[in-house]
């Protein structure tokens, strides 16, 4: 009795006072041990050494040359820019180099005025910093991959390629980063190819998001040829995260390719948008109109109306993957595991629930 009865309201507060400072002192350290374990591969990014990255601007050697010795010309181009010349001509403007020069003289003349302002927005000034960070963090990210560290600038038919891997380096197509206002994507043509959604996107910040893609599909090439929407959804957010963790500089909207509206949209619907897949069983269907619905670029969503973007599955992708990469299993992964652990597996292991 004595013992309960020295039992106060004042010893009480003490107890639980005490009780609640333990829990604190006990739950800092795994709070920290956890963010330690999310944020280890970061910071030692962020430590690792700068990349030296090199600009070759072949736009200036094409769109400088004498269009009265035009195979002189070409030879010189060859001779500086071996590999990239032959993809160039080759792919990229599609004339034979020997035998295609009113071809190629034509070309020259109608986009000089492209090049003109390509010159003006000097999108590879803009874009630089981005880049050096992006080839520093890939080469951390992934030591056994060879990292051409060169950038090659050309101009391209608009219809053509804005960003592509070579085996001279990252070759980007200026023509198609001349900002979202420039007046070359609002022809009938191009809007018919390039409609608004996708061409305001077609920016100097966008250069090295491209790049960043684009090398990952060269580590591991994306295969969603035969993969139900779940598969795709995965995939593509495999390459999304390390997009993000890349260029982790640059803001989401950016990264992700929504709008700030589209972005917000999404982290609100979020729970709703997964509530519905599971519920109409969309997950693992492998119907290409289902497919298409949920990762095809469009103005809008088909299925969940005009506030958010047609392309939801890249989103709830890149969540899922955050969500099993955030686990301290994963602790330490390397990225190139990351793009092969099969998306099953992920799905079945990421407790993702928003």
């Amino acid at each position: 009795m004595s013992q309960r009865s020295g039992f106060n309201r004042k010893n009480l507060a003490f107890f639980v006072l005490s009780g609640m400072r333990a829990l604190q002192f006990l739950c800092f350290p795994i709070i920290c041990l956890v963010l330690a374990c999310n944020s280890s591969n970061e910071d030692a990014a962020k430590q690792a050494p700068a990349v030296v990255v090199t600009i070759a601007p072949f736009m200036d050697d094409f769109f400088t040359m004498d269009t009265i010795h035009v195979a002189k010309s070409i030879e010189k181009l060859f001779k500086k820019y071996p590999l990239f010349s032959a993809d160039y001509f080759t792919y990229i403007i599609t004339a034979n180099p020997q035998k295609d020069t009113l071809a190629i003289k034509a070309f020259y003349k109608a986009y000089m005025p492209v090049y003109k302002d390509a010159k003006k927005v000097n999108a590879i000034n803009i874009a630089a910093p981005k880049i050096q960070e992006a080839f520093k963090n890939v080469q951390f990210y992934f030591p056994n991959y060879k990292l051409e560290k060169k950038v090659i600038l050309f101009i391209g038919p608009l219809e053509s390629y804005g960003n592509i891997i070579t085996k001279e380096g990252v070759a980007v197509g200026l023509q198609l980063y001349l900002g979202a206002n420039a007046p070359w994507y609002f022809s009938e043509q191009i809007q018919t190819i390039y409609p608004t959604y996708i061409s305001r996107r077609f920016a100097p910040e966008y250069i090295a998001v491209n790049s960043v893609q684009n090398i990952i599909n060269d580590i591991v090439p994306l295969n969603v040829a035969s993969g139900n929407v779940l598969h795709h959804m995965i995939e593509e957010g495999k390459r999304q995260y390390i997009t993000n963790k890349c260029i982790s500089s640059l803001p989401d909207t950016v990264l992700m390719g929504y709008t700030a509206k589209q972005l917000a949209n999404l982290e609100s619907e979020e729970s709703n948008m997964w509530t519905y897949f599971l519920k109409q069983n969309t997950l693992f269907s492998k119907d290409p109109n289902e497919v298409r619905a949920v990762m095809q670029e469009s103005p809008y969503s088909d299925l969940f109306g005009e506030e958010l973007p047609g392309n939801t599955g890249k989103f709830i992708g890149y969540k899922i993957v955050a969500a099993w990469m955030e686990q301290r299993e994963q602790k330490n992964i390397e990225f190139d595991v990351l793009l092969k652990t099969p998306a099953s597996t992920i799905f079945e292991n990421s407790k993702y629930r928003p």
